[in-house]
């Protein structure tokens, strides 16, 4: 009987399946439906046919290019998602910009199948979803293709997959980028340690000529931003005056009334993870036994 694997954490279960990859829970409050995998520990996508922003990660690619000089919504030709799950980016970016071209890159097929059955994705002909490794991707399907902003949210919460983290990724994904596009990548932390955000951003740095931290002010996580090409910070601010779509206009307040936005500096002290050595669990444990043992104070 449904409920006696795990009980759900809040709300009403809708759906309950154990993937290849995950095991995979769908549950609903009132109109807003939310995806959580696994130990339940974070909601990997949400659906409100109310209300388009969530006040989370999901929003913020839709603003990533505007650190380039001149950036208008015009100019946004296209996104990629890699670790797209039931689709809230491209929702978001599809309510914001209209039908652009939006490829999800989502390596379970159940959630790709969750999200057509309870997430609407289904309901955006412009949304093209790939069930394969986002990295693969990139040197398969996608080779030939470039995006405005390629996003990434590919976690098993709480990790990153290493490859996703790399000096040697972070070029390949700078080679499917547009002249004036931008990598954003999804990096959890706690209040006081940010040293995954550090190292994300750090590496990217090797690669990218300018790299920004947004943080999202309603839960403990940092959107690190590279341009593929020199941009400023003033730009975002600059860019965001012209800007008069109202979901848009929400995002940049956010971003820049709570987001703490900064430009990152080259770090010689911090680490930079490589395909050879990427620590990315090591990373992550450190935080974790550093926030408990701060709870235990």
């Amino acid at each position: 009987p449904r409920g006696l694997i795990k009980t759900p954490a809040m709300c009403q279960l809708i759906y309950e399946k154990e993937s290849a990859y995950n095991y995979i829970q769908v549950i609903r409050e009132g109109e807003k439906t939310s995806l959580m995998l696994n130990e339940g520990h974070a909601i990997h996508s949400i659906y409100n046919p109310d209300q388009v922003l969530t006040g989370g990660p999901w929003d913020y690619w839709s603003v990533a290019p505007y650190f380039s000089k001149g950036f208008r919504p015009s100019d946004m030709k296209g996104m990629a998602m890699i670790g797209s799950a039931a689709g809230t980016a491209a929702h978001i970016l599809t309510a914001a910009y209209g039908p652009v071209p939006v490829d999800g890159v989502e390596i379970d097929p159940e959630i790709v199948d969750v999200g057509r059955r309870y997430f609407a994705l289904d309901t955006m002909p412009n949304v093209t979803t790939h069930e394969q490794d986002g990295r693969t991707f990139l040197q398969t399907d996608g080779k030939d293709k470039k995006w405005t902003v390629i996003g990434i949210d590919a976690y098993r919460q709480p990790y990153i997959p290493f490859h996703f983290t790399t000096k040697e990724f972070f070029q390949e994904v700078k080679d499917h980028l547009t002249p004036d596009g931008a990598v954003m990548i999804n990096a959890g932390r706690t209040y006081n340690d940010t040293r995954l955000v550090d190292a994300l951003a750090n590496t990217m740095l090797q690669v990218y000529p300018n790299v920004y931290v947004i943080d999202v002010p309603t839960m403990a996580n940092s959107m690190v931003v590279g341009t593929n090409q020199p941009s400023r910070i003033e730009n975002f601010a600059e860019n965001a005056a012209h800007v008069d779509q109202p979901i848009l206009k929400q995002i940049f307040a956010a971003s820049l009334q709570k987001g703490n936005i900064r430009e990152v500096k080259p770090n010689p002290s911090t680490l930079v993870f490589t395909d050879d050595k990427a620590p990315v669990e090591e990373v992550i444990d450190q935080i974790i036994l550093g926030y408990v043992n701060d709870a235990g104070k």
